[in-house]
């Protein structure tokens, strides 16, 4: 009887407690109910995935959360929250998702995008910081670099515009190929193996890592399917595509290897790391992945935007023209030390940023520990479990209406301040991610953009496309991965006059 009643008291007990720790342990952020076992399944958007995330937010808030299979997403539709979390709180939300496709099947936790947070990291973007961290010694080491291939660009251009954005990969393929790699683009060649290799990886890594692509990332015991049975042919793709990423790392780096051997080497990172000797080429060659298939893609894509919104905003582009012809004149195109006196083609090249959001949900964060998040004025505390991903929309950071004007709206001016107006917020405090994962590469993005697009804007007139006197108007919107480039669109590109096209033919191979 006795060991009956002691039975009865420790299991009324430990319901009691369970219950008490229940009560005191606040909730997820709010979100849609889920169905059992599943969970969300089915409120994860399999396209568009920002603009679904948006919607949610105006539903349950700036911060909610939708759980799959077990797992926890926190959905971040809020600038103030995401810098709350990943920056002042970083430490614990520093790590990436462990993603069975993407990483250990197909091999792209090798680049720092996916790697954990510890010391490689560290000692990488260390690495980084000291090639780009700075805007003088960026300029100073790369500023001929990235003329010449500008100017290239415009030549290829001025010959062959019907191919404008295979012409806007090759030139951001060949300006990080050659910092990284210390190669160059065979300019007789119009597929270039080893910028195929890279635009193939880069396709490759951004649908992989497009949060549901693979029913295995959402529940991971898959992975231990048979690859004969049904169901098992993502074992096949990644065998495939790991394949193909690990020959593009090892040749890029054999090839910086054979030039230095025959002492016909151009500077690079990669070259200057080896020969230094001070760090394990493990490091060094998916470092420079990191620096080609990360810069060349996404700011290809920033360049295709800028292509769209000109053909779409004329009197944008009047102006920037009409800036550029006052300060810079006829006779030679816009350099960086010409940023300062152009203040509106400066702030276009903001407004790519914002308009276009290359990355728009950015690379999830991971939580490293069980985190109660408190919002303040008065709102409840919320859990952010141990593992749950952080997934900062982006896109809606920037196109927020309550931190900009008509948002959809093309505008440069918002970064203006005239006539007692304040400017808007620099998107580059939102578009280059947060916290200790922040891109890297950032001040190097913004400055090739700034060259290319004052440099088209300098020669070149974009306008709609026209077919048999009809005007073929541009299709909104952007592909879904977590790269994303504008829907492909037809533009007319043409010299605006004599004097622009010979200024092209006048820069020399």
């Amino acid at each position: 009887m006795d060991a009956w009643w002691n039975l009865i008291v420790t299991s009324a007990a430990i319901a009691v407690a369970y219950s008490f720790r229940r009560r005191r342990t606040p909730p997820l952020p709010p979100g849609p109910r889920g169905l059992p076992i599943v969970g969300n399944i089915l409120d994860v958007p399999a396209s568009n995935p920002w603009l679904n995330f948006a919607k949610l937010g105006e539903v349950w808030g700036e911060i909610s959360s939708l759980t799959v299979f077990g797992q926890t997403m926190i959905i971040v539709n809020s600038l103030q929250i995401a810098e709350d979390l990943l920056e002042t709180r970083g430490v614990n939300f520093s790590d990436r998702p462990v993603m069975p496709m993407a990483g250990d099947l197909m091999g792209f936790n090798n680049i720092l995008t996916l790697v954990q947070y510890g010391d490689r990291v560290k000692r990488e973007r260390k690495l980084f910081h000291q090639l780009f961290g700075n805007s003088t010694s960026i300029t100073s080491q790369f500023g001929p670099l990235l003329t010449s291939e500008v100017h290239k660009f415009l030549q290829n251009l001025l010959g062959k515009s019907e191919d404008r954005f295979g012409q806007i990969e090759r030139m951001t393929g060949g300006i990080t190929l050659r910092i990284a790699y210390g190669y160059n683009i065979d300019p007789d060649s119009q597929e270039d193996i080893f910028l195929e290799m890279f635009n193939t990886a880069a396709t490759n890594f951004s649908v992989a890592t497009t949060p549901g692509a693979f029913l295995v990332d959402i529940i991971p015991a898959l992975r231990y399917w048979p690859e004969w049975l049904p169901g098992g042919g993502f074992h096949t793709l990644a065998k495939e595509w790991s394949s193909q990423l690990h020959r593009t790392a090892n040749t890029s780096c054999e090839y910086v290897k054979e030039q230095m051997a025959a002492g016909n080497i151009e500077t690079s990172f990669t070259a200057n790391l080896l020969e230094e000797g001070s760090h394990e080429e493990y490091l060094i060659k998916w470092a420079a992945v990191a620096i080609q298939g990360g810069g060349a893609d996404t700011t290809a894509a920033q360049i295709k935007a800028f292509f769209q919104a000109m053909s779409l905003y004329p009197e944008v582009q009047a102006a920037a023209q009409k800036e550029i012809d006052t300060v810079v004149g006829n006779d030679r195109l816009p350099v960086m030390s010409d940023r300062e006196r152009l203040p509106y083609v400066n702030a276009l090249c903001k407004e790519i940023l914002r308009y276009h959001v290359a990355v728009p949900t950015g690379v999830p964060h991971r939580a490293r520990a069980d985190f109660i998040y408190e919002p303040g004025e008065g709102a409840a505390p919320m859990l952010i479990p141990k593992d749950s991903l952080v997934i900062t929309n982006i896109w809606k950071m920037t196109h927020d209406p309550a931190r900009y004007a008509n948002p959809m709206v093309f505008d440069p001016t918002r970064f203006l301040e005239t006539n007692g107006k304040v400017a808007e917020l620099d998107p580059t405090r939102i578009s280059f991610g947060f916290g200790r994962r922040i891109c890297p590469g950032k001040l190097l993005a913004d400055k090739i953009l700034f060259l290319t697009c004052s440099a088209i804007l300098s020669v070149f007139n974009i306008s709609k496309a026209r077919e048999n006197g009809i005007v073929i108007e541009p299709p909104l919107g952007q592909t879904t991965g977590t790269m994303s480039h504008p829907f492909p669109f037809k533009c007319s590109v043409e010299p605006r006059n004599d004097r622009a096209a010979a200024l092209i033919r006048s820069m020399g191979p």
